[in-house]
């Protein structure tokens, strides 16, 4: 079959989505040799590519590849200005400028099928015309609908009829947990045996530390950092839940008198003035760090070096830095979400992710106690290598095979007029 693969983000720091989606880009780069499928990545990275060019995996950049004719350059452009503006207004419009060319180039080439990866990557598929595969991250604006971020404004309606509109029509529906699974199911009323179960792959974030190996001492002091310190990379939404680890951490500090710092990745999404304020309010300012958006080396490094990985998010059920933690025998204490558990298993100290005082002594737990430390970090390793993004790939290979038996009933030349 002919596969289109559109990938949602370019940037990095967009966060997990842009971790997930290179990764698997990545594995089936590596698994081009073994694959029958035709398979087309829309990538808004230049430079994506396999090291050796394979006819079943071409890696296409919409800007530069797919706008083409008079004008195009001047569009090109104009979609780089608005990307650099920092107006989210603006970016979304340069999105749907984009996502409309690979749609159209997609209809025009006559691909047999469709997966994708990221909700957000969904508006480059004609899902009117082909049949197309979505991973589904999370439902929290059912579950949790009072948090702001999937909320506020339009944003519930937009996520709802999102849903509603694209679950049903879908011939595969993935999610990483059986948890997940079960939601899917329950609010969407879609058949079992559409849904199904490939667990979160590792990321390969140690691979970061080849070739930028540091001496611990000499990392900490580029960057003004203790030696010893908690780690939490998270963008700043309000469901990361950074107000509970800084009361943790405050009685952590104050009450229990260990001696230790917190250091705090990641871009601010609307919400790190309040949590600025809390560390003023809290008197935590000389021992809290924030980094900001941080590079892949500079990450792999702070889990590398750190106490441990304080991971008290409110949203699941599948998350990628306990996977990253686990890759770099940092220690990890998790949020005990619905299906965490089930993604973590015995590799992560799991806490109520609402009562400061089970974190602070989680935290103090994994401080003190080496035998524990030790522990987490042999079943994280472990963790880790059960299940890498080849390992992902193969499964989203053994489904496209699956279908190919389905799709070969009608020609991939049925294009009808309409919306796509």
């Amino acid at each position: 079959m002919k596969v289109a693969i559109p990938v949602s983000s370019a940037f990095p720091s967009a966060g997990g989505g842009y971790t997930f989606e290179s990764e698997i880009v990545a594995a089936l780069i590596d698994l081009a040799p073994t694959m029958r499928h035709q398979i087309t990545i829309f990538s808004g990275a230049k430079g994506d590519g396999p090291k050796t060019p394979h006819p079943n995996l071409t890696i296409l950049h919409p800007p530069s590849q797919l706008m083409a004719g008079a004008g195009a350059r001047v569009l090109r452009q104009g979609m780089g200005l608005a990307y650099a503006s920092g107006s989210a207004k603006l970016a979304n419009q340069a999105d749907k400028v984009q996502a409309a060319f690979v749609r159209r180039f997609i209809l025009q080439n006559r691909f047999d099928f469709a997966w994708v990866l990221a909700p957000a990557a969904l508006i480059q598929c004609p899902t009117r015309q082909i049949p197309y595969a979505l991973t589904i991250w999370d439902l929290q604006h059912r579950l949790q609908p009072y948090f702001p971020e999937v909320s506020q404004g339009r944003e519930w309606g937009k996520r709802e009829r999102f849903y509603r509109v694209n679950l049903p029509r879908a011939t595969y529906l993935i999610t990483g947990t059986e948890r997940g699974k079960a939601e899917i199911e329950r609010f969407y009323q879609i058949a079992p045996e559409r849904v199904q179960v490939i667990p979160f792959p590792t990321p390969r974030l140690a691979e970061a530390l080849a070739n930028h190996t540091s001496a611990k001492e000499d990392f900490l002091a580029q960057h003004g950092l203790p030696s010893q310190y908690f780690f939490y990379p998270a963008q700043f939404w309000p469901h990361k839940n950074h107000y509970t680890l800084l009361k943790a951490f405050k009685t952590l500090v104050d009450e229990q008198g260990v001696d230790t710092a917190l250091v705090l990745t990641g871009s601010d999404k609307g919400n790190a003035g309040y949590i600025k304020q809390l560390i003023q309010d809290l008197d935590l300012a000389a021992r809290v760090h924030i980094l900001g958006f941080v590079a892949k080396e500079d990450l792999a490094n702070l889990y590398k070096h750190a106490l441990a990985l304080v991971f008290p998010t409110h949203f699941g059920p599948d998350n990628l830095p306990p996977l990253e933690a686990f890759s770099l025998g940092c220690p990890v204490i998790a949020s005990q979400v619905p299906g965490a558990a089930e993604q973590l298993g015995d590799a992560a100290l799991l806490v109520d992710q609402r009562d400061a005082t089970q974190l602070a002594l989680a935290m103090k737990a994994v401080y003190e106690d080496e035998t524990l430390r030790h522990e987490l970090i042999q079943n994280g390793l472990t963790r880790a290598k059960s299940w890498q993004p080849q390992d992902y790939a193969k499964r989203l290979i053994a489904l496209l095979d699956e279908f190919e038996r389905i799709r070969h009933c009608w020609p991939n030349s049925t294009v009808r007029s309409g919306n796509t």
